[in-house]
């Protein structure tokens, strides 16, 4: 774990999903009194987010491959996506018909990647998994299959990819974050954590809200660690330029549908 820290801001970065859940269970007996409940914790006991924590989602992950597959079908059926230009010259893979009766030279045509896409590099996606008390485990596993399906769509166009969840909140002039890094640009994509990480909402609630017990205690009360532990707000845009973050959930209206988030970040990036 990395700790930055100054005086009304604290961070503390992990370097996986596993990290992150040894800090949560450690502190879990001071958060509701290490009790869990299916029904708003998404797990009833520490052994079965520890589970999660080291696997992934398993019984989601099928399910959130199938919904991408068919997002990104949709977006490249319904968009012009930017992959492949078509170049004239006198050598090619194909004849121009035309070019080549009205004898011009240059009568062949040939394809090569457009500019815009360029395979080594490598997409940072920070999204926040902080959301209000009030937002139903479907509307969490819905956001959680945008991310998926943003993810999935940058490595199947060839884009390294950088993962990270956030959980940044706020009370008054104090601020507090955790950053967990689910994926690095190195490693391969693991859809059953990734699903863990973004849809499961014990990621926040039986993890991230136990581990905010590791900050330093001036910030427990401000940030009302213990009780409401702070207002959700958006991730801080303090990683490599161009990086993309998904802001926090406050309401089940701030879950677009999974087309509408490819369509909105693929344009940002310039592929669509």
């Amino acid at each position: 774990m990395i700790t930055v820290e100054s005086e009304r801001e604290v961070e503390h970065s992990y370097d996986s999903v596993i990290e992150l859940a040894e800090a949560g269970l450690k502190n879990l007996w001071q958060f509701n009194e290490g009790r869990l409940t299916k029904g708003w914790h998404g797990v009833d006991s520490p052994e079965e987010v520890l589970k999660l924590a080291s696997e992934g989602w398993l019984d989601e992950a099928e399910c959130a491959m199938d919904i991408a597959a068919e997002a990104i079908e949709s977006v490249e059926r319904d968009s012009e996506v930017s992959a492949f230009r078509a170049v004239w010259d006198v050598t090619g893979c194909e004849v121009d018909v035309s070019r080549y009766l009205a004898s011009q030279p240059e009568n062949m045509i040939d394809y090569e990647i457009a500019p815009t896409v360029k395979s080594s590099r490598v997409i940072v996606l920070c999204a926040s998994v902080c959301y209000s008390s009030a937002i139903s485990v479907r509307n969490i596993k819905r956001r959680g299959h945008s991310v998926a399906a943003l993810a999935f769509a940058l490595s199947k166009l060839g884009f390294a990819t950088e993962l990270w969840a956030d959980v940044s909140v706020t009370g008054g002039q104090y601020a507090g974050r955790i950053r967990v890094q689910v994926k690095g640009p190195n490693d391969a994509l693991d859809p059953a954590l990734i699903m863990f990480a973004y849809s499961h909402p014990s990621m926040l609630r039986a993890l991230s809200l136990p581990a905010m017990h590791e900050w330093p205690k001036r910030f427990h009360k401000p940030l009302r660690i213990g009780s409401s532990y702070g207002r959700p707000i958006d991730p801080k845009e303090d990683l490599p330029e161009g990086s993309i973050y998904l802001p926090a959930v406050s309401s089940h209206k701030d879950v677009p549908e999974v087309q509408e988030i490819l369509l909105k970040y693929l344009g940002e990036l310039g592929i669509l």
